[in-house]
């Protein structure tokens, strides 16, 4: 019954007037969504895939997709108002985090995605787009070998501090960790196909900071 109650007054709380953070990241998300969507459409008309050779198994390379992905819609959810999905009392430091570290994430990631243009890839090129493959060291890429990933990151980081819920946790760590094997994987096929110049990026740049 208590928690019937809860529920009943968490809808009514954001159904009556979403909060000011609310609004910012459902605003972001709508941002980012039509963003990536729009980007997609691009590369499509030109011709171009971005779905690349997964660097680990397949399977655990899709997983670890999809639970990062499911971090960011239980945000969207917990912040529409369309379910709390919270499993303790969220206070306000948590909050204004997770905000923060959301905006971060979306505009590093929208950065990322400009400063690879066609050159973006999840994955490994193939063969055949490997000889037209460029090393990105302009840029965002001048402060971090993976400006994307981190944008990914604090994005899944920020779902867990506005999301109190353990298992977006587990689905959180799940995935960080997954992508971080990843991205040991993709710079050990950097290592090979640009040799002494991304040994020479590497001294200059951090992996992620």
């Amino acid at each position: 019954m208590i928690g019937y109650q809860r529920r009943i007054s968490f809808w009514h709380q954001n159904i009556v007037m979403l909060k000011y953070h609310n609004i910012f990241l459902l605003t972001l998300f709508g941002i980012m969504f039509f963003q990536m969507l729009g980007f997609g459409i691009f590369l499509k008309k030109s011709k171009i895939s971005m779905a690349g050779l997964p660097p680990v198994h397949p399977a655990l390379f899709k997983t670890a997709k999809a639970a990062m992905m499911l971090c960011w819609v239980a945000l969207f959810i917990q912040a529409s108002g369309l379910y709390d999905l919270t499993f303790f009392n969220n206070s306000h430091w948590p909050t204004i985090i997770a905000v923060a570290f959301f905006g971060i994430g979306c505009i590093l990631q929208f950065i990322s995605y400009i400063n690879l243009g066609r050159n973006l890839k999840f994955g490994i090129p193939d063969k055949e787009e490997q000889r037209s493959s460029l090393l990105k060291i302009n840029g965002i890429y001048r402060f971090s070998r993976n400006p994307m990933y981190v944008g990914f990151f604090f994005m899944t980081v920020a779902a867990c501090l506005y999301v109190l819920n353990p298992l977006i946790w587990a689905l959180a760590l799940f995935s960080l960790t997954v992508h971080h094997v990843i991205v040991l994987k993709e710079e050990i096929f950097l290592k090979e196909r640009f040799g002494d110049k991304w040994e020479a990026y590497t001294k200059k740049v951090n992996r992620y900071f």
